[in-house]
C-alpha cells in the first residue's frame, strides 16, 4: 500500500493499514522504539508552551499547517476537526524532530522516505489528539477556541455545545 498523499484527509483506517505494514518493513525504524518511550504528554505540550510555541492562522498555499520561527502555523480556513488534526501533526514534528523532513546527513529525503515519515507524523498526531486530556490541554494552552466534533472532544469540552 503506498499513500502518495499524506495529510488530514486519509481516512484513519487506511493510515493505520499503512503504518501497519511500514511496523513490518522498516522495524528498525527508530521512531517506533522512540515514540513508545516519549509519547506527547501533558507536560511536552507545556514544555512547548514554555518555550515561547504559539499558533498562529493565516493562509498557506497548499500546507495545511507549518513550524516557522516558533510558531505553529495553522491554515486560518480549516474546520475545528482539521484545526485540531493538524495541530496535533505539528505537535507531533516538534516532539519528535527525526520526523521534521529536513534530510539525512546529505541533505536529502527521497519523495518516499518523506511520504512515510509524514504518515508517521500524521498517525502519531491523530493518536495524540484522541486522547480527550490532550486535546484539552492543548487547545486551551495554545489559546485555540474549543469545539466539540466527535467523541475525544465531547470528553475534552463537555461544556461545549456540539456544532449542528
Amino acid at each position: 500500500m503506498i499513500i502518495s498523499m499524506v495529510g488530514a484527509h486519509v481516512p484513519w483506517l487506511e493510515l493505520e493499514g499503512f503504518i501497519s505494514d511500514l511496523k513490518i518493513t522498516k522495524p528498525y525504524l527508530q521512531i517506533w522504539q522512540t515514540m513508545e518511550r516519549n509519547p506527547i504528554t501533558i507536560a511536552s505540550i507545556d514544555a512547548l508552551v514554555g518555550q515561547g510555541y504559539g499558533v498562529i492562522t493565516r493562509p498557506l498555499n497548499m500546507l495545511l499547517g507549518t513550524i516557522e520561527n516558533e510558531k505553529i502555523v495553522l491554515e486560518m480556513n480549516l474546520d475545528t476537526y482539521e484545526r485540531d488534526k493538524t495541530l496535533f501533526h505539528e505537535l507531533a514534528h516538534l516532539h519528535h524532530p527525526v520526523l521534521l523532513c529536513l534530510g539525512d546527513s546529505y541533505g536529502y529525503f527521497s519523495e518516499k522516505e518523506q511520504l512515510q515519515r509524514e504518515a508517521i507524523t500524521e498517525w502519531l498526531g491523530r493518536k495524540a489528539r484522541a486522547d480527550s486530556e490532550l486535546l484539552h490541554h492543548a487547545v486551551l494552552s495554545f489559546g485555540l477556541e474549543p469545539h466539540v466534533y466527535d467523541t475525544a472532544s465531547y470528553q475534552a469540552f463537555p461544556e461545549v455545545e456540539a456544532a449542528p
